[in-house]
């Protein structure tokens, strides 16, 4: 009990109104809907708080996120595109455990900004050119895997790269948010350890993530919600406009942090 006190009274009431919504918009991610507002979060705790607090803090919520949808998403999730992933994924984030501490994150930010903004304009201009389902690219699979598994090691931040492979799959709504779930689950969970070890997780920083738990089904919940109500053609435009979004975000930071 006192562990909580002390979180409480260690943080400000900006933290926690900025903490609420984060894990808000990341719940939102999680579901698939507006994929790529995750990359807001993270930037929105840490300017309240310092950039290691906020990776602790997030992980056991992102966790607890995941589990809230993951029977949704082990039904309906597709294990081929899993089975190619999934791999490259943990060996992005040994890389990431390998780099952590030489990353900046002015760097990262703006590289995974550039990175995604310049897959966008790709998606746009094929989109005109050809509107036939395109082609499954198992090397961008397994690349975009492992440069997932990186940036989510070294920033929770995984989400734009793996969903630049999962647009080009062309599956429904429900399968890409469910194999997304699925996929971060698992990427989420081998962070623990890692986490650990780097002494980037203790007590108090849990009895804080602890103090958000109430907030974990409501981003999650509603993104479900707004996925049933619109059709597959908007719900991906959204979800581009989004990855827009986070990637001006991302390049911002990266050239004036």
């Amino acid at each position: 009990m006192t562990s909580f006190f002390q979180a409480f009274n260690d943080h400000s009431t900006a933290f926690f109104v900025f903490a609420a919504i984060s894990i808000i918009l990341v719940g939102i991610s999680k579901s698939g809907f507006g994929a790529g507002l995750g990359v807001l979060s993270l930037p929105l705790m840490a300017s309240q708080s310092s950039i290691n607090e906020a990776l602790a803090v997030m992980l056991p919520l992102l966790i607890a996120i995941d589990l809230v949808g993951l029977r949704r998403f082990l039904k309906n999730a597709d294990w081929r595109i899993l089975k190619l992933v999934l791999l490259p994924a943990a060996f992005g984030m040994l890389l990431g455990y390998l780099f952590f501490s030489a990353i900046t994150p002015k760097i990262l930010s703006l590289s995974i900004g550039i990175f995604t903004f310049l897959f966008l304009i790709q998606s746009v201009v094929m989109s005109r050119i050809d509107l036939k389902e395109a082609k499954s690219f198992p090397w961008l699979g397994r690349l975009m895997g492992g440069v997932s598994g990186f940036t989510s090691f070294v920033a929770h931040l995984g989400g734009p790269p793996i969903t630049i492979y999962m647009l080009r799959e062309k599956v429904s709504p429900i399968v890409y948010s469910s194999t997304l779930g699925v996929f971060f689950t698992v990427m989420n969970f081998g962070k623990l350890v890692p986490y650990a070890y780097l002494d980037l997780l203790n007590f108090n920083q849990l009895s804080t993530s602890i103090l958000f738990l109430p907030l974990v089904p409501s981003g999650v919940y509603l993104g479900f919600y707004l996925a049933k109500k619109i059709s597959a053609k908007w719900y991906f435009i959204i979800v581009q406009f989004f990855l827009l979004v986070s990637s001006i975000k991302l390049i911002t930071d990266g050239l004036l942090a």
